[in-house]
Protein backbone atom coordinates (compact mmCIF):
# COMPACT_ATOMS: atom_id res chain seq x y z
CA UNK A 1 0.00 0.00 0.00
CA UNK A 2 1.25 3.03 -0.84
CA UNK A 3 2.28 6.04 1.74
CA UNK A 4 -0.47 8.27 0.18
CA UNK A 5 -3.25 4.90 1.03
CA UNK A 6 -1.94 4.55 4.40
CA UNK A 7 -2.51 8.40 5.15
CA UNK A 8 -5.87 7.75 3.73
CA UNK A 9 -6.53 4.93 6.25
CA UNK A 10 -4.94 6.79 8.84
CA UNK A 11 -7.66 9.84 8.19
CA UNK A 12 -10.53 7.79 8.49
CA UNK A 13 -9.50 5.90 11.35
CA UNK A 14 -8.71 9.00 13.54
CA UNK A 15 -12.03 10.55 12.34
CA UNK A 16 -14.05 8.25 14.44
CA UNK A 17 -12.13 7.96 17.42
CA UNK A 18 -15.17 9.92 18.79
CA UNK A 19 -16.84 6.41 18.13
CA UNK A 20 -15.03 4.37 19.87
CA UNK A 21 -15.39 6.31 22.50
CA UNK A 22 -19.07 5.49 22.24
CA UNK A 23 -19.13 1.95 21.56
CA UNK A 24 -16.63 1.87 25.15
CA UNK A 25 -19.14 4.17 27.43
CA UNK A 26 -21.50 1.77 25.90
CA UNK A 27 -19.70 -1.64 26.82
CA UNK A 28 -18.73 -0.64 30.45
CA UNK A 29 -20.68 -2.68 32.98
CA UNK A 30 -21.43 -0.08 36.44
CA UNK A 31 -22.55 -3.13 38.53
CA UNK A 32 -18.35 -4.67 37.83
CA UNK A 33 -17.00 -1.35 37.46
CA UNK A 34 -15.24 -2.56 34.18
CA UNK A 35 -15.77 -3.09 30.42
CA UNK A 36 -17.73 -5.93 29.19
CA UNK A 37 -15.11 -6.90 26.25
CA UNK A 38 -11.98 -5.78 27.19
CA UNK A 39 -9.87 -6.83 24.63
CA UNK A 40 -12.00 -5.20 22.04
CA UNK A 41 -12.78 -1.65 23.42
CA UNK A 42 -9.21 -1.72 24.35
CA UNK A 43 -8.00 -2.10 20.66
CA UNK A 44 -10.69 -0.09 19.12
CA UNK A 45 -9.38 2.61 21.47
CA UNK A 46 -5.91 2.23 20.49
CA UNK A 47 -6.05 2.03 17.25
CA UNK A 48 -8.10 5.27 16.61
CA UNK A 49 -5.63 7.31 19.34
CA UNK A 50 -2.66 5.96 17.35
CA UNK A 51 -4.36 7.30 14.05
CA UNK A 52 -5.08 10.70 15.91
CA UNK A 53 -1.77 10.79 16.71
CA UNK A 54 0.09 9.97 13.25
CA UNK A 55 -2.62 12.62 11.81
CA UNK A 56 -1.85 15.24 14.35
CA UNK A 57 2.22 14.61 13.88
CA UNK A 58 1.91 14.67 10.64
CA UNK A 59 -0.21 17.71 9.94
CA UNK A 60 1.78 19.53 13.05
CA UNK A 61 5.56 18.49 12.25
CA UNK A 62 4.94 18.36 8.08
CA UNK A 63 7.44 21.44 6.95
CA UNK A 64 9.00 20.19 3.40
CA UNK A 65 6.67 21.75 0.83
CA UNK A 66 6.71 22.95 -2.90
CA UNK A 67 7.16 26.37 -4.80
CA UNK A 68 4.41 28.58 -3.47
CA UNK A 69 1.23 28.13 -5.19
CA UNK A 70 -1.09 31.25 -5.99
CA UNK A 71 -4.82 30.51 -4.68
CA UNK A 72 -7.64 31.75 -7.21
CA UNK A 73 -10.80 30.63 -5.74
CA UNK A 74 -11.86 28.86 -2.42
CA UNK A 75 -14.96 27.45 -1.03
CA UNK A 76 -15.38 25.95 2.67
CA UNK A 77 -15.65 21.83 2.78
CA UNK A 78 -15.57 21.55 6.60
CA UNK A 79 -20.03 21.91 6.81
CA UNK A 80 -19.74 18.53 5.06
CA UNK A 81 -18.86 17.24 9.01
CA UNK A 82 -22.46 15.68 8.74
CA UNK A 83 -21.60 13.04 6.93
CA UNK A 84 -19.94 10.99 9.59
CA UNK A 85 -22.99 11.06 11.31
CA UNK A 86 -24.24 7.68 10.16
CA UNK A 87 -21.76 5.39 11.62
CA UNK A 88 -22.81 7.26 14.79
CA UNK A 89 -26.47 7.08 14.83
CA UNK A 90 -25.73 3.23 14.26
CA UNK A 91 -23.74 3.32 17.87
CA UNK A 92 -27.45 4.02 19.33
CA UNK A 93 -28.99 1.36 18.47
CA UNK A 94 -28.04 -2.31 19.68
CA UNK A 95 -24.11 -2.60 19.09
CA UNK A 96 -23.07 -5.91 21.39
CA UNK A 97 -19.57 -5.97 20.53
CA UNK A 98 -19.73 -9.93 22.28
CA UNK A 99 -21.72 -10.43 18.81
CA UNK A 100 -18.98 -11.36 16.03
CA UNK A 101 -21.58 -11.53 13.35
CA UNK A 102 -22.64 -7.68 14.27
CA UNK A 103 -18.63 -6.73 14.57
CA UNK A 104 -18.27 -8.31 11.25
CA UNK A 105 -21.15 -6.48 9.99
CA UNK A 106 -20.31 -3.33 11.31
CA UNK A 107 -16.58 -3.70 9.87
CA UNK A 108 -17.85 -4.46 6.40
CA UNK A 109 -20.20 -1.26 6.41
CA UNK A 110 -17.08 0.45 8.15
CA UNK A 111 -15.21 -0.34 5.11
CA UNK A 112 -17.70 0.46 2.57
CA UNK A 113 -18.09 3.92 4.77
CA UNK A 114 -14.49 4.50 3.80
CA UNK A 115 -14.51 3.04 0.39
CA UNK A 116 -17.37 5.44 -0.64
CA UNK A 117 -15.68 8.69 1.42
CA UNK A 118 -12.16 7.79 -0.57
CA UNK A 119 -13.80 7.82 -3.86
CA UNK A 120 -16.05 11.11 -3.29
CA UNK A 121 -13.32 12.56 -1.39
CA UNK A 122 -14.99 13.58 1.49
CA UNK A 123 -12.93 11.24 3.62
CA UNK A 124 -10.65 14.43 4.28
CA UNK A 125 -13.69 16.12 6.32
CA UNK A 126 -12.10 14.75 9.93
CA UNK A 127 -14.32 16.07 12.95
CA UNK A 128 -10.98 15.40 15.06
CA UNK A 129 -8.76 17.57 12.91
CA UNK A 130 -11.93 20.32 13.18
CA UNK A 131 -11.99 20.29 16.75
CA UNK A 132 -7.18 20.44 16.72
CA UNK A 133 -8.42 23.93 14.48
CA UNK A 134 -7.69 22.72 10.79
CA UNK A 135 -10.39 23.83 8.57
CA UNK A 136 -11.07 21.95 4.76
CA UNK A 137 -11.58 24.64 2.21
CA UNK A 138 -11.91 23.32 -1.75
CA UNK A 139 -9.25 25.93 -3.58
CA UNK A 140 -8.34 26.81 -6.77
CA UNK A 141 -4.76 27.43 -7.83
CA UNK A 142 -2.40 28.53 -10.11
CA UNK A 143 1.10 26.68 -9.52
CA UNK A 144 3.63 26.26 -13.04
CA UNK A 145 0.96 28.75 -14.73
CA UNK A 146 -1.61 25.54 -14.78
CA UNK A 147 -4.35 25.62 -12.52
CA UNK A 148 -5.85 23.11 -10.18
CA UNK A 149 -8.73 22.05 -8.06
CA UNK A 150 -7.33 20.41 -4.98
CA UNK A 151 -8.36 20.28 -1.00
CA UNK A 152 -6.53 22.40 1.28
CA UNK A 153 -6.46 21.28 5.47
CA UNK A 154 -5.01 24.50 6.87
CA UNK A 155 -4.85 25.63 10.90
CA UNK A 156 -6.41 28.69 11.39
CA UNK A 157 -8.09 31.71 9.03
CA UNK A 158 -9.81 30.93 5.43
CA UNK A 159 -7.42 31.68 2.73
CA UNK A 160 -8.31 34.34 0.64
CA UNK A 161 -8.30 34.69 -3.20
CA UNK A 162 -4.76 36.17 -4.36
CA UNK A 163 -2.95 34.84 -1.02
CA UNK A 164 0.19 32.70 -1.96
CA UNK A 165 1.32 29.50 0.21
CA UNK A 166 3.04 26.81 0.41
CA UNK A 167 1.73 23.36 0.04
CA UNK A 168 2.80 19.31 0.60
CA UNK A 169 0.71 16.58 -0.71
CA UNK A 170 -0.93 13.97 2.14
CA UNK A 171 -3.28 12.03 0.59
CA UNK A 172 -5.17 12.39 -3.18
CA UNK A 173 -6.17 15.56 -4.02
CA UNK A 174 -5.28 16.62 -0.51
CA UNK A 175 -2.82 18.99 0.56
CA UNK A 176 -1.66 20.83 3.80
CA UNK A 177 -0.77 24.09 3.85
CA UNK A 178 2.36 24.68 5.83
CA UNK A 179 3.04 28.64 5.07
CA UNK A 180 0.71 31.28 4.30
CA UNK A 181 2.12 34.28 1.94
CA UNK A 182 5.81 33.15 1.99
CA UNK A 183 8.88 35.15 0.70
CA UNK A 184 9.93 33.93 -2.34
Amino acid sequence: MKLRAWSSVFIFISAYFPLAIIFAIQDFNWAVKGFNHLKIVYSVIAISVISCLIVWLSVKYLKVSSPPVEVTSVSNRSGELVNYSIPYMISFFVMDLGKTKLLISFGFFMFIMYWLTLKTHNIFVNPVLALLGYNLYDVKYKKDGKEYEDFFLIKGSRLRQGESCRIVELSEKLFLVTERIPKV
